[in-house]
C-alpha cells in the first residue's frame, strides 16, 4: 500500500468514526396558544413573510419498508441517506416516552393556554451547514372530506418555499444544530384566525381605533429567535399571541 493511499484509508477511518459516534438528541416541543392574550402596545405589521421551508423536512410516524429492508439508524449511528444524499426523515416518537407530560397537562387544564401540538423525535447533532430543519404543521380542524383536484390542477408543482398549507393555525421550522454550543432556532407562523377578525371589528367600532395595534392587511403573526440552550432545561419562546416549549437532552446519558 502507497503512502498516499494509507493517508486517504486512514481519513476515512476517521470520517466513518466520527459519523459513529455522533451525539443524538431527543427534541421535544409543545406549541401553544394564548387564550387572553395580553398585547402590550404591540404593534401587528402587514404579513411579514412565510418561514422558509428550504432544506427542512416532515416528521414521519411509521418507518418506511424500504428505509426497514435497507440500513437500519439506531442511536449512536447516523441515518442511512439515499443515492441523492438526501437524509431520510426524523422519526416521530411515540406519545409513551414524551418527558414533558406534566406540562401539556397544566396548559391542558389552563385557562389561560391550549396545546396545539405536542410530539418529540431523535436526531443526530450536526453543524449548522449539514442540519435540516423539521416542519410542524397544524391545519384547522375540520369534518368536511376534502375534495379531490381535477388531474390537470393535481400536476401543478408547487414551489416549498412558496407553498401555504390550507386553513393553517400554525406552520414554520425547528432546526438543533451544534457548534461549540447548542443552538435552536425558531421560526412559526401563527395564525390567529378569529381573534384578528374580533381585533378588527373592535378597531372599526372603537373611538379611538388607533389604540388598537393590529393591522388591517395581517393575517398571521411570526416567532422568528435563534439561542443558545442548555441540555435538558425547558426553553420557552414567546410570542403575545402563542408560545413554544422546547426541550433537549441527550440520549444514552
Amino acid at each position: 500500500m502507497t503512502k498516499h493511499s494509507r493517508n486517504i484509508l486512514i481519513l476515512l477511518l476517521i470520517l466513518i468514526w466520527s459519523s459513529a459516534h455522533a451525539a443524538w438528541y431527543q427534541v421535544e416541543v409543545i406549541v401553544f396558544e394564548q387564550l387572553r392574550p395580553d398585547l402590550g402596545g404591540e404593534v401587528w405589521f402587514e404579513n411579514p413573510g412565510l418561514p422558509t421551508r428550504t432544506d427542512s423536512m416532515d416528521l414521519i410516524t411509521a418507518i418506511p419498508d424500504i428505509i426497514r429492508e435497507g440500513p437500519t439508524a439506531s442511536a449512536g449511528t447516523q441515518p442511512p441517506v439515499d443515492d441523492n444524499k438526501v437524509l431520510i426523515p426524523y422519526l416521530e416518537l411515540p406519545k409513551g416516552v414524551l418527558r414533558l407530560q406534566k406540562d401539556y397537562q397544566i396548559l391542558k387544564l389552563s385557562a389561560d393556554y391550549r396545546p396545539l401540538l405536542h410530539l418529540a423525535w431523535q436526531q443526530p447533532g450536526y453543524d449548522t451547514d449539514a442540519g435540516r430543519a423539521v416542519h410542524l404543521v397544524k391545519l384547522v380542524e375540520t369534518e368536511a372530506p376534502q375534495e379531490e383536484l381535477p388531474p390537470e390542477l393535481a400536476q401543478i408543482q408547487i414551489k416549498e418555499d412558496s407553498y401555504t398549507p390550507p386553513n393553517p393555525v400554525f406552520d414554520g421550522t425547528i432546526r438543533l444544530r451544534t457548534t461549540r454550543f447548542l443552538h435552536v432556532d425558531v421560526d412559526i407562523a401563527y395564525f390567529p384566525g378569529k381573534f384578528l377578525q374580533t381585533l378588527r371589528l373592535q378597531k372599526q367600532n372603537a373611538n379611538n381605533p388607533e389604540q388598537l395595534m393590529v393591522n388591517q392587511n395581517a393575517d398571521y403573526v411570526r416567532l422568528e429567535e435563534s439561542r443558545k440552550i442548555k441540555l435538558n432545561e425547558l426553553h420557552y419562546f414567546d410570542h403575545p399571541l402563542f408560545g413554544i416549549l422546547l426541550q433537549v437532552s441527550r440520549l444514552n446519558e
